[in-house]
């Protein structure tokens, strides 16, 4: 029985390639992994590194000296704050093409049933882009068991968390209403107009974390709404990286995604935050290659919301260039130390 198991198996992957070109790559922890991402890095009140335009100005710091109640018992430690790379995001033309995990495809024939950029809708609508994106737990600090309090980081195992694939709202405006309601809120000219003054606000120099409040913007990547994927058809750089900064709003939204920044989140395991705060969040490239953005001094990440036109060039080819994948690296607040049992 479970030798026909695996027959079965390996006959949909060779199935699943046959029908869609599937490639990506399994990030190297050290080679493709933008460790300078994880900077600022405070603790006990001491900024280790601040490289220009990675932090937002007015973000909260974790006391020097940190005590109050957890779940678990009375805590003292020292307060931490940095960015945690804990996950990572695909983006794909395929459906069901794992870019992530190297490229592998669970389509099992089934990827031609859905609509993919420049395929004409039954109205007769051309479409502009339907991406498909997945976000993978991927806790590196947990991973590579460095050694940090496992209250400040994610404690878990690398997996993957969320298929667009598989949820009827992701390509469809009318039925993911009914998670993004507020979306008649901003269908006025005015939010173009904030838009483009959320994108200058996260400019190196300007970035503020008032820029997280403008959760209805993408700075300079448009609209966040609507919470699917049907995009305004941009450039595939920018278009997949709105598609990323809007699952994550839509987990958000749906409560898979939580804050773990500002004071609330010293203490707490985790904090619901259904409004996305885009200034805890940055992202790297790892496939079909990193990035360094001269925009944000010469760095291989960018906070969520940032122009991508210093280093977008290049990194959209054909056949091979056309998936992306993406590492997110989420500001973390929290409290290090030694807990009391209640």
């Amino acid at each position: 029985m479970k030798n026909k198991i695996i027959a079965v198996f390996a006959a949909t992957l060779f199935w699943g390639n046959a029908q869609a070109v599937c490639v990506g790559t399994f990030a190297n922890p050290i080679t493709d992994i933008c460790w300078s991402c994880m900077f600022p890095f405070t603790i006990a009140g001491i900024e280790i590194l601040n490289p220009r335009g990675e932090e937002p100005a007015g973000s909260f710091h974790a006391p020097a000296l940190c005590a109050g109640q957890t779940p678990l018992g009375f805590k003292i430690g020292v307060g931490m704050d940095f960015y945690d790379p804990n996950k990572l995001v695909d983006v794909t033309r395929t459906p069901y093409c794992m870019v992530g995990l190297g490229g592998v495809d669970l389509s099992a024939g089934i990827g031609d049933l859905y609509k993919k950029p420049g395929e004409t809708k039954p109205e007769g609508v051309k479409l502009n882009n339907v991406y498909q994106a997945h976000t993978y737990i991927d806790p590196l600090l947990f991973l590579l068991e460095v050694p940090i309090d496992m209250s400040c980081t994610q404690a878990a195992d690398f997996d993957i968390a969320y298929l667009t694939e598989l949820d009827p709202l992701w390509n469809n405006d009318n039925l993911t209403f009914y998670i993004n309601p507020d979306v008649i809120l901003y269908a006025n000219p005015l939010t173009p107009i904030s838009n483009a003054l959320d994108c200058i606000n996260n400019m190196p120099g300007a970035w503020n974390i008032s820029s997280g409040l403008a959760y209805w913007s993408a700075g300079c990547q448009g609209s966040m709404y609507p919470l699917d994927g049907n995009l305004p058809g941009t450039n595939p750089i920018d278009d997949s990286v709105l598609t990323m900064e809007r699952l994550l709003h839509k987990n958000h939204r749906q409560l898979l995604e939580y804050s773990t920044a500002g004071a609330l989140a010293v203490f707490a395991p985790f904090v619901p935050q259904p409004l996305m705060n885009k200034t805890e969040y940055k992202y790297s490239m790892i496939f079909p290659m990193g990035f360094i953005d001269p925009i944000s001094g010469g760095k291989c990440c960018s906070p969520f919301g940032r122009t991508t036109s210093g280093w977008t060039a290049g990194h959209n080819f054909p056949t091979v260039g056309e998936d992306f994948s993406y590492h997110i690296y989420q500001r973390r607040d929290c409290c290090s130390g030694i807990t009391i049992p209640n």
